[in-house]
């Protein structure tokens, strides 16, 4: 894991300011794969994003 401890539906800051949603993590820990909310009626954006470019978690998913 990470050292922020994240996990799937965890919602985070990217240090470019994006809050992206996590979708799936890989390799444990070493890289997300990530949804970016579009405004209504767009398509989202998913990319995959590495623990270097994670500002902050800003909601923790309850399972």
């Amino acid at each position: 894991m990470s050292m922020l401890d994240i996990h799937e539906l965890d919602a985070v800051r990217l240090k470019d300011g994006r809050e992206v949603t996590i979708l799936e993590i890989f390799g444990d820990g070493a890289a997300y794969y990530v949804e970016l909310p579009a405004p209504p009626y767009c398509e989202c954006d998913w990319f995959e994003v590495t623990p270097d470019e994670i500002a902050e978690v800003t909601y923790r998913h309850s399972s």
